[in-house]
């Protein structure tokens, strides 16, 4: 390799030597200069030991896992800048978040594509070369104080499209210039989470080009959507979102259906062309969050701090369980039982595998097709009886109202819940101190 040619210094970290090869191989042949390692400790010592363009950076390692190396990059002003693509088999939502929390700037799930691998390895190594050039051109004579003045403005117009302008309101600043480390503001706001099912396997069958446009596609479908109805996307994540609505709860409700009900239509155009319809769960709650400028002198990111995130994470992931298409908690509901203008019901009472606080789960139907919704509506009476049955320990009664619900929706899939539970109650019995809370496997 000529030392003029090479495009960057990567290292690559990995513990499965088969991972190494292939990358530092298929990478040595794009004329990048390429260090692999195969533990934490000794990715530190290497990033040390010789300047680093970019990381490529698996997560399961022994010792010392990936979002603890990130963490210490990070952490030291002299590797803090350094660009960090995780690459893990880990593909749920809370990986991703806890990814970017640690410090990353993308995420791609395994097996991967090399030719994905290899695009966001371009965009991050020229987006750090523009950083670099920007900094060196803030040291320019004072004769290029009018170039760097419209070299700024132009910076501020990209950063517009990174930092939400509504988070520098609720900050008090007018530009993204006037953040500073630890500016925050608290408040009572809906978190939105939104994550496409199955998207892994999916992509499985595109090629990295075609994943690539249909997270397009589909981002260029809701994003608007969560802006029209005051909320503003906080992180991407691969396959999903996180969005925040400071205004009203009702805001992110009303944002979930029309994201729904556009994706019907984007649906439509998929299976024209022979490709597979995509389903997105979305999970919302409401809660006390803190946005705020969080990280370091070198490195700072808007961001929501708040356990009111995981609530709605957790709620999107219940999404799945009882195959619905919005989970609301109980704050939400309230705030939507003031409008009247939604479609709800109660789903159920759970905890979380650790914590000690229940959380009652709603469920929003308004974007069920025509059929499933009025079938809802129709059967609600019979199901909220089938509920107060349940509750009250009265299981068989409870069976045969919801038995009710199914003869006249079989495709409830709750209502398929409930009557499992009632009949196992029945047969096995339950505690005196049984209140129907049902405990989740995931923290």
């Amino acid at each position: 390799m000529n030392g003029d040619t090479v495009k960057g210094d990567i290292l690559i970290v990995d513990d499965t030597p088969a991972n190494l090869r292939l990358l530092a191989g298929m990478l040595s042949e794009q004329e990048y200069r390429v260090r692999p390692v195969q533990d934490g400790e000794s990715a530190l010592k290497a990033v040390q030991a010789s300047s680093t363009d970019l990381i490529l950076l698996d997560i399961n390692m022994p010792g010392m896992n990936g979002y603890e190396v990130a963490q210490k990059l990070a952490g030291d002003p002299s590797t803090a800048d350094i660009p960090i693509i995780f690459i893990s088999a880990l593909d749920e939502v809370l990986d991703k978040v806890k990814a970017f929390d640690s410090g990353g700037v993308d995420y791609i799930t395994k097996p991967f594509q090399f030719e994905e691998v290899l695009a966001r390895v371009e965009t991050h190594l020229t987006l750090r070369r523009l950083r670099i050039q920007l900094e060196q051109a803030n040291d320019v004579l004072e004769s290029r104080v009018q170039e760097r003045t419209v070299e700024l403005l132009q910076l501020n117009q990209s950063l517009d499209r990174f930092v939400p302008h509504v988070l520098l309101d609720f900050l008090n600043k007018e530009s993204i210039v006037d953040v500073s480390l630890g500016d925050h503001v608290q408040g009572d706001m809906a978190v939105m989470f939104a994550d496409i099912r199955g998207f892994t396997a999916l992509s499985e069958n595109l090629t990295p080009e075609e994943s690539f446009s249909l997270l397009n596609d589909y981002l260029g479908i809701v994003g608007p959507i969560i802006r029209e109805n005051n909320g503003f996307v906080d992180k991407y994540l691969g396959d999903g979102l996180m969005a925040v609505f400071p205004e009203s709860p009702v805001d992110a409700v009303q944002a979930s259906i029309a994201m729904q009900n556009a994706l019907s239509k984007y649906n439509q155009k998929l299976q024209a062309n022979d490709l597979a319809a995509i389903r997105v769960g979305v999970g919302i709650n409401t809660g006390k969050v803190t946005l705020g400028m969080l990280g370091e002198e070198q490195r700072i990111q808007g961001t929501v701090i708040s356990d009111a995130v995981n609530v709605a994470s957790r709620l999107e992931g219940l999404t799945k369980q009882y195959d619905i298409s919005i989970a609301i908690c109980q704050g939400t509901v309230q705030a939507v039982q003031k409008s009247g203008d939604y479609n709800f019901r109660f789903i159920d009472r759970v905890r979380a595998k650790g914590r000690m606080g229940t959380m009652n789960v709603f469920e929003i139907f308004d974007s069920d097709p025509p059929v499933k919704l009025k079938n809802k509506q129709q059967t609600k009476p019979d199901f909220e009886r089938g509920l107060d049955y349940y509750y009250q320990r009265q299981f068989a009664e409870a069976g045969v109202e919801f038995n009710k619900v199914l003869k006249d929706n079989p495709g409830d899939n709750v209502a398929q819940i409930y009557m499992k539970r009632a009949g196992r109650n029945m047969a096995e019995g339950v505690p005196d101190d049984w209140t129907g809370v049902e405990l989740l496997q995931v923290k």
